[in-house]
């Protein structure tokens, strides 16, 4: 077992965060569909005016197409390592307005949404796999405290 905080050290390398969507496409190669079929079952009108937390949110990828699909949304964008907030940013461009961005461990979720209303939908994409079962489970449990009813 690894230490999942190395993890979010990992992807702190801004050259690393460079060649990440390149790569991603590689060895997962569904995930653009992932994400379709993960939008495709949210039960919202696309003029609603959605709140989302992004865990993981990497390069930004899934809190893009989000807002492709509810562009009266807003998303909190968590994520572990900066170069990867960066990243996102400039793929967000003027979309970033829609986007707070928190640098933090998702495994502390009730501390980095302190203060923050609840939200509608909490979503992520390969982030969760880092985190041990326990880890998975604590954290899920937290993210469906933050949802609203």
């Amino acid at each position: 077992m690894t230490d999942s905080s190395n993890s979010i050290a990992a992807y702190d390398l801004p050259d690393r965060v460079a060649q990440y969507d390149a790569d991603m496409d590689i060895m997962h190669p569904n995930r653009h569909r992932m994400i379709d079929v993960s939008l495709e079952v949210l039960p919202f009108d696309e003029g609603a005016s959605l709140t989302a937390v992004d865990l993981g949110t990497g390069t930004g990828m899934f809190t893009q197409r989000f807002l492709d699909r509810f562009p009266r949304a807003t998303v909190i964008a968590i994520d572990g390592a900066e170069s990867m907030i960066e990243l996102a940013r400039t793929r967000l461009g003027s979309r970033c307005s829609a986007v707070e961005f928190i640098l933090g461990d998702f495994r502390d979720l009730e501390q980095l949404l302190q203060g923050h209303d609840r939200a509608d939908v909490v979503f992520s994409a390969y982030a969760l796999h880092h985190l041990t079962a326990e880890e998975k489970a604590c954290v899920v449990r937290e993210a469906v405290k933050h949802l609203r009813p």
